[in-house]
């Protein structure tokens, strides 16, 4: 997956609501250009699936002669698009996940929804119907076209865990033995961003240990955790393993990136990271590497260790502006769906794929790609995850309750009271 960076659209609040496609495509009474279609997307130069996407984009106008022109805009990208649709000029097609205040757009009238695309554009059997199921609002409406996906396993450096006696624990008691024993050895045990987005998933991953797949997602929905009692034996577990030293020291305030960096330097021998790290990693780390999960609870609902999976991490958005191309727009999108694309994309790119497609494996050489595809999902249960689930005004303001539940001294009741405070700030 793509980076799970927090997107909001603020620039554009309420006024999105007023929006229709009529309002769109540049100055009145002007043909749209097919010949040129315009891409946003989050993904960046620096990003290893870049390389993939560009030579996709170079061969697509070589054989059809439309200009795709991208626009990067990283962490941005919601705000700038949002300025954008204002003034009736945004971009054709966006390349983006689908996570809090993307949840809203077609509903909103930032996007037009696609599912009537499906069928006619010979996508049926390319996209999964679980993916569909997740790109679907409740309305009924498809968001975007499933593309990217992603693993979200639990990090082991099983040199730095052997250099301290210690192996790739699969229960709590045993995370909480190897915390104290690399702690002994002066290595930071769990490392992750206590203070951002990561660090609220992992939360939640606690959270649900002892709740059934249905009931974890009524909780991410609803909130009202403190009137759950096995949503507060999870956050107790938490506290639990966080007070007895297994999060590196300071966690509250890291950011998913310093965390992975900890991770990188050796700093930390155990971190949950995600697949879109999986060809970040140095060589050194990644060979000494094996992917796992959150370790099992005495009792929990999942035997395994669980780690997180999903197919929201990118997906093909339509503007407006690009309804007045569709045809141009339909001539790329499916362009992007074939099969040697997909194979690039996961062989060159890293980019794991939320499509149907059979995609050959065999050329990833990738040793930690590899593994989420070969040994990951028998070694562990899959949680729910919580970002389809979650309402998007509660996400971001959930970020300061998580950073307290990292923080020592506060219970479970205190972190349960403030994370219903947040749903209910909302309502």
């Amino acid at each position: 997956m793509h980076r799970l960076a927090t997107l909001g659209l603020a620039a554009a609040g309420a006024a999105l609501l007023l929006l229709t496609s009529a309002c769109a495509g540049g100055a009145p009474g002007a043909a749209p250009d097919s010949n040129t279609l315009t891409l946003q997307t989050n993904w960046t130069t620096g990003g290893q699936e870049n390389v993939p996407l560009t030579a996709a984009l170079k061969e697509f106008t070589a054989q059809t002669g439309i200009t795709v022109k991208v626009l990067e805009n990283g962490d941005d990208l919601n705000d700038v698009y949002a300025t954008s649709l204002l003034a009736g000029k945004e971009a054709d097609v966006l390349l983006v996940g689908l996570l809090e205040k993307q949840l809203d757009w077609v509903k909103n009238g930032a996007v037009v929804p696609l599912e009537g695309y499906v069928g006619p554009w010979g996508l049926t059997d390319k996209l999964p119907v679980e993916a569909i199921d997740d790109w679907t609002d409740p309305d009924g409406h498809l968001r975007g076209l499933p593309y990217a996906g992603f693993t979200w396993p639990w990090w082991y450096n099983t040199e730095l865990l052997a250099q301290h006696g210690a192996t790739v624990p699969t229960t709590t008691e045993e995370l909480v033995a190897t915390a104290a024993k690399l702690r002994a050895g002066g290595v930071e045990p769990v490392v992750v961003g206590g203070n951002d987005w990561s660090g609220q998933k992992i939360f939640l991953q606690f959270l649900q240990t002892y709740l059934s797949p249905a009931d974890a997602v009524k909780v991410f929905n609803e909130g009202n955790t403190c009137a759950n009692p096995d949503a507060v034996r999870g956050i107790e577990l938490f506290t639990q393993l966080r007070d007895a030293g297994v999060f590196a020291d300071g966690v509250e305030g890291l950011s998913a990136d310093q965390a992975q960096a900890m991770y990188f330097s050796g700093t930390a021998a155990i971190a949950p990271l995600g697949s879109w790290a999986y060809l970040a990693a140095p060589e050194k780390q990644a060979a000494a590497t094996v992917l796992g999960g959150l370790p099992a609870a005495p009792g929990g609902t999942y035997a395994k260790p669980t780690a997180f999976r999903g197919s929201t991490s990118a997906g093909w958005w339509i503007s407006p502006n690009g309804q007045e191309k569709i045809e141009s727009v339909q001539k790329l999108i499916t362009f992007m769906y074939q099969p040697q694309v997909l194979h690039s994309m996961l062989a060159d790119g890293g980019v794991v794929l939320s499509t149907a497609t059979d995609v050959d494996t065999t050329g990833v050489t990738a040793p930690l790609l590899a593994q989420s595809f070969n040994d990951l999902p028998a070694k562990v249960d899959f949680a729910v995850m919580p970002d389809l689930h979650v309402p998007a005004d509660v996400s971001n303001p959930m970020y300061r309750a998580t950073s307290i539940a990292y923080t020592k001294g506060n219970d479970a009741r205190k972190i349960c009271e403030t994370v219903d405070a947040v749903y209910r700030s909302v309502r």
